[in-house]
């Protein structure tokens, strides 16, 4: 038991070592590759690389190899130093941290790409968003005859050729920056090529001058970006805050037509209760004025009944009409008496008969 134990200590220690033997050989490659890469010496890589072991297996390979070749060729050192290994191990550090600063880098400038891209795509989709209210408000609504309810052709063609206007201005702008961007490329260019032909080679001074002038482009192109996106921002806000007050100002305007044929109503019964009042005015003139005529004729012929005399023979009258019937209803009741009696008397002679 104690032997097998040893034995299983013995490949764990083993394993371990190969383990590591293989990330020295990986760290290795690595190194020679990026030293190749520098000095451009891949023949030279590819015989250490054929030389150097990657795992003790290749050890043995080469150790049988070499004792059937005897005496052929020289040994050459298959093992590193302790210091070449920290050597090796501080160079691969750094390339992997300048890696890993790179990266950051790269992902920091793409993630600010997206972000500029998200605010470009949310300015475009208020825009969109604008220009379909507008449709509405020109178009769907505006446009849209009261009498027939169809769409007025001739506004819709307005409205088209206005929107072809601003993008043919747009296209005309862009083309304007594009002609000047590439104005000032040949410029360039130019200075570029007159300087190669008179042999103007920079010195380390103007390369460390043109350095710092980079570096401080670079942060005010930074700061204009910044400075941009902040004003896109508002952009957006602006644009939102814009289409609520169009849409508070569409609701304010239909409230105010509303209240305009309201009020047009309201002026409409007036004028008519005016003239109402007008006509009446004019008919109790006209009442008075034939009043104060028949009380002059009145006074003028003395013979003619007095209205009061025509009032109290009307009102004999009315009392003499329900009298008579009065007695006409008396008369009734006792015609119907009278032939109750008679059937009552012509009943009491007819019964001793029989």
């Amino acid at each position: 038991m104690s032997s097998l134990q040893e034995l299983q200590d013995k490949v764990a220690d083993l394993q371990k070592q190969n383990e590591i033997l293989g990330m020295e050989n990986e760290m290795l490659a690595d190194y020679l590759q990026r030293d190749a890469e520098r000095t451009n010496g891949l023949e030279d890589t590819d015989e250490a690389l054929s030389d150097l072991p990657s795992s003790p297996m290749d050890k043995g390979k080469k150790a049988a190899k070499g004792g059937r070749q005897g005496q052929q060729r020289r040994q050459l050192p298959t093992t590193l130093s302790l210091e070449e290994r920290f050597r090796i191990a501080n160079q691969e550090m750094e390339a992997l941290t300048k890696d890993i600063a790179q990266t950051k880098l790269t992902s920091d400038q793409n993630l600010d790409i997206l972000k500029a891209l998200m605010e470009e795509t949310d300015i475009r989709i208020a825009e969109v968003k604008r220009d379909a209210y507008e449709f509405r408000r020109d178009i769907v609504v505006g446009a849209e005859n009261p009498r027939t309810g169809k769409t007025v052709a001739e506004k819709v063609l307005k409205y088209m050729e206005d929107k072809l206007t601003q993008k043919d201005m747009q296209i005309n702008k862009l083309l304007m920056k594009n002609q000047a961007y590439k104005v000032a490329i040949k410029k360039a260019e130019a200075q570029l090529k007159s300087k190669a032909e008179t042999g103007d080679d920079l010195q380390y001074i103007d390369f460390h001058q043109l350095q710092i002038e980079n570096s401080q482009f670079v942060k005010r192109i930074e700061e204009a970006n910044q400075e941009l996106m902040e004003l896109k921002r508002r952009a957006g806000r602006t644009v939102k805050i814009l289409n609520n007050m169009k849409k508070k100002l569409s609701s304010l305007t239909a409230e105010a037509k509303f209240l305009e044929d309201e009020i047009k109503e309201r002026k409409a019964m007036l004028a008519k209760t005016e003239h109402d009042i007008v006509k009446v005015v004019e008919e109790k003139e006209a009442a008075r004025k034939e009043h104060k005529k028949l009380r002059a004729q009145s006074r003028q012929s003395p013979e003619m009944p007095q209205v009061v005399d025509y009032v109290s023979q009307k009102a004999e009258a009315y009392e003499l009409e329900a009298q008579k019937r009065n007695w006409e209803r008396k008369v009734e009741l006792a015609e119907t008496a009278a032939k109750r009696i008679r059937q009552a008397v012509k009943n009491g002679t007819q019964l001793p008969g029989r």
